[in-house]
């Protein structure tokens, strides 16, 4: 009786990620037998994802980061502009209203030069997303140094700006106010939490101080880094428009109306100076993120 013909091995067609020096890149699988196409490599799969990848997807996703990094210092502006019209800024004791002034400073500050370091990969062309797609160079150190150090100063002025609320408000001169009573305190306090600890884990994972850990370097670590990454960026925006609205409702932006206001936009002009520029502030907040979230995504290959 005739021995039975082996049958290679099928499999459905996917990608698969794998580790590879700094253990965060998107790599393709080891070649593997296909049901649909036969064998298929590292090579001629990236240049089927750069065939079937939209050139003018990825444009607007440049054009968009690009739009985004020029709103960071405009945000910066525009909020030194609004703590100058509301005061400006100060440490003093009994100056409760201008040392709160540097909280919204420093968090718009912090959420500027965040904003920068999650586009770092996408500008520099080393992202785990342009490598899928054969586009990005090998070397990404620099970019992971500037990236860390961003975050870093970033945290650093988010401290700076709680502190600043926590001085103002417990200012035994000006008079006591009560801390975290706020939607936006409790907001504020649980993102500042959440955004602590992806910085710290970034830096044990992916710094140098764990590489070791095949645990805390797969993969799998990185694709949830960046997608947390991701999501604290959109939960900082919300959490500093939150903190706008409930500064300008100490600020009373409404304006006087002796008859149904069908035309707002004629009554533009009694709208006080500074909630003109926080609400341009605000809307500069609410389109770098929403930018920044568009540029950072990773749309599937069709």
């Amino acid at each position: 009786m005739p021995a039975e013909e082996e049958q290679p091995l099928l499999l459905p067609d996917s990608f698969i990620m794998s580790a590879k020096n700094e253990a965060d890149w998107l790599h393709i699988a080891e070649p593997v037998a296909s049901a649909n196409e036969g064998f298929s490599s590292p090579a001629n799969a990236g240049a089927t994802e750069n065939r079937s990848s939209s050139p003018f997807l990825q444009r607007l996703q440049s054009v968009s980061i690009f739009i985004s990094l020029i709103l960071s210092p405009v945000a910066i502006i525009l909020v030194s502009i609004w703590a100058s019209t509301l005061g400006g800024v100060s440490w003093k004791e009994g100056e409760a209203k201008r040392v709160f002034n540097w909280h919204p400073v420093m968090m718009v500050t912090a959420y500027s030069v965040m904003n920068a370091g999650a586009l770092v990969f996408r500008v520099s062309g080393t992202s785990s997303y342009q490598a899928s797609v054969g586009s990005a160079p090998k070397e990404r150190g620099i970019a992971k140094v500037t990236h860390a150090s961003t975050w870093t100063l970033s945290f650093v002025f988010g401290i700076v700006g709680i502190i600043a609320v926590f001085q103002s408000h417990n200012d035994k001169i000006s008079g006591y106010i009560a801390n975290l009573y706020s939607l936006h305190s409790w907001v504020g306090i649980t993102v500042m939490t959440l955004y602590s600890l992806q910085f710290l884990f970034g830096i044990f994972a992916f710094g140098g101080l764990l590489s070791g850990r095949r645990m805390l370097t797969n993969p799998l670590t990185m694709e949830i880094h960046k997608f947390t990454g991701t999501y604290i960026h959109i939960l900082v925006t919300t959490t500093i428009l939150l903190g706008i609205q409930e500064k300008e409702g100490f600020e009373s932006c409404a304006y006087e109306v002796d008859s149904p206001d069908l035309m707002p936009v004629l009554n533009y002009g009694k709208i006080p100076y500074a909630c003109k520029i926080s609400h341009g502030l605000g809307l500069v907040i609410l389109f770098m993120g929403l930018l920044t979230s568009f540029g950072l995504a990773r749309f599937p290959v069709l």
